[in-house]
């Protein structure tokens, strides 16, 4: 009995030692990951979550400060890093020249805004209009944007991005100028087309949705947005009910634009501030903007916003990415039923 009795007394004594143990060192949890997880890069800046502190560190240093705002498993965020911010010329850009808070745009952390106003992540990302993530802002020494990437950029955008901040042209030159110089003159002038295009170079009338999309020749970016994202019948339908324009947006060939005065098609993108090519820009039956795609998207983010203009669920859902969230479980749910060719299934390495 009193053997029986000692180990059943040294069995517990292990036991509480063992639970001890585990509160001091606990068993780490295991994570949930997919495909596009990703960590920030440990040079961010470390922040107190002062915008306007941080700005003027910057500044005070002769840096630029940019907020990249993100949200977790974002395929675009995951891009930028692991593509963009691991080259050697953009780091060293961003190392000599940038400094980088990032901000999570459904987070709850404090946040002191350019102007010191206390905030939150998610209510200043609502407050700047973040619609796509990763976006990119870069403010000067008074705290105004001067330059803002909406979405994923390849690495040679956002190299041209950067020289544009970091030596400061945008106080002599607006930046669709700017690209306007780094424009390399094309051999034919062709841009590709898709067979449901509009040919038309009058804007003026509006009988349904419409999308223009404006592109430019020798431009990687646009063929990857063809090949990629165009191509695939699940993406083409649902330019079903829009009429497409594509326009090359530094032609100087005329168009009317949709307040009916005679212009070009150069002076219309200038006009609505284009940045980046290819650009889709949605208007509704009236001629008012509704929403931009002005990044790399593939086909799951394209069908999207395509769906939220051409279903109108814009006027329910102003946050296009809330209805991102509520269209992927929606699919999700759908199981292999809802699985069409994408993206990835025809172009991997994207």
């Amino acid at each position: 009995m009193r053997t029986v009795a000692s180990i059943i007394i040294c069995l517990l004594i292990t036991l509480s030692m063992a639970r001890a143990q585990e509160t001091i060192n606990p068993e780490p949890e295991q994570q949930t990951t997919t495909f596009d997880s990703f960590e920030l890069p440990n040079w961010f800046k470390s922040s107190f979550l002062d915008l306007s502190e941080d700005n003027h560190e910057s500044h005070e240093s002769n840096r630029h400060l940019m907020v990249m705002f993100f949200q977790q498993f974002c395929t675009y965020c995951k891009a930028t890093i692991e593509k963009n911010l691991t080259q050697k010329s953009i780091r060293k850009q961003f190392s000599d020249h940038v400094d980088v808070v990032a901000l999570n745009i459904w987070g709850d952390r404090e946040v002191s805004d350019l102007k010191g106003r206390e905030t939150t992540e998610k209510e200043i990302a609502r407050a700047l209009g973040v619609q796509f993530t990763p976006t990119l802002i870069f403010f000067d020494q008074d705290g105004q944007s001067v330059l803002r990437l909406n979405g994923y950029v390849s690495p040679p955008e956002m190299k041209i991005a950067l020289n544009y901040v970091t030596t400061k042209t945008y106080k002599k030159q607006s930046i669709f100028d700017y690209l306007g110089t780094q424009k390399i003159p094309s051999n034919n002038g062709l841009l590709k087309t898709e067979p449901f295009f509009t040919t038309t170079s009058d804007l003026s009338t509006f009988s349904q949705p419409r999308a223009v999309l404006f592109e430019q020749t020798d431009c990687p970016d646009c063929d990857t947005f063809h090949r990629c994202v165009l191509a695939l019948d699940s993406v083409r339908e649902r330019f079903t009910p829009f009429e497409t324009i594509q326009l090359d947006l530094w032609s100087k060939e005329p168009i009317t634009a949709p307040n009916g005065e005679l212009t070009t098609a150069r002076d219309y993108a200038k006009d609505l501030n284009i940045t980046y090519a290819p650009s889709l820009i949605f208007f509704d039956e009236q001629g008012h903007e509704i929403i931009r795609v002005d990044s790399q998207l593939r086909s799951f983010h394209t069908e999207a916003v395509l769906e939220y203009v051409a279903d109108a669920v814009y006027l329910r859902e102003p946050n296009f990415q809330r209805y991102i969230e509520e269209r992927g479980d929606r699919i999700r749910a759908q199981g292999d039923q809802g699985r069409t060719l994408g993206t990835r299934d025809i172009c991997p390495d994207l």
